[in-house]
């Protein structure tokens, strides 16, 4: 099966909210948020959404691509506020449960890469995103929890 078809439920319109902490004790900042979630491309899902901090918008987009297996995915990622001016990319699969999972790594200011996850709940349609500090337990920074618009 390929991730355009394990991804179908998600196709379509949705709003929610938006939850980002830095830190493992920060508390969560909300905010509204919506998604585009459709076909690109042919072989592609494409999850173009929009979130706040506080009174500034971003915006960010994630194109998923290849089978549905446990290692048969591939993603790049783009955010305003995340990434910046770059793009990162990112392997991985889907699990027993059908969540998306993908993981890539961006440098950091000194030492070894640090990592990023990316977990995509079609069941729910929620997607996380978890920060790996080299040497520590990879914690969630992100949560879009998002309900279909009618």
């Amino acid at each position: 099966m390929s991730i355009v078809d394990h991804l179908t439920p998600l196709f379509g319109t949705w709003q929610g909210t938006n939850r980002l902490r830095l830190m493992p004790t920060d508390e969560y900042q909300a905010s509204g948020a919506a998604a585009t979630v459709g076909v690109t491309a042919a072989r592609f899902v494409s999850i173009a959404y929009t979130w706040s901090d506080g009174d500034a918008p971003q915006d960010g987009l994630l194109l998923i691509g290849g089978d549905a297996t446990a290692d048969g995915a591939q993603a790049v990622w783009v955010d305003s506020w995340h990434t910046g001016g770059t793009w990162m990319t990112f392997a991985g699969g889907v699990d027993d449960t059908g969540e998306v999972r993908l993981e890539g790594s961006y440098p950091a200011e000194s030492g070894p890469d640090w990592g990023w996850h990316i977990r995509v709940r079609p069941q729910d349609a929620t997607i996380t995103m978890h920060n790996v500090v080299p040497g520590h337990e990879p914690y969630q920074v992100v949560e879009l929890a998002l309900q279909r618009v009618e």
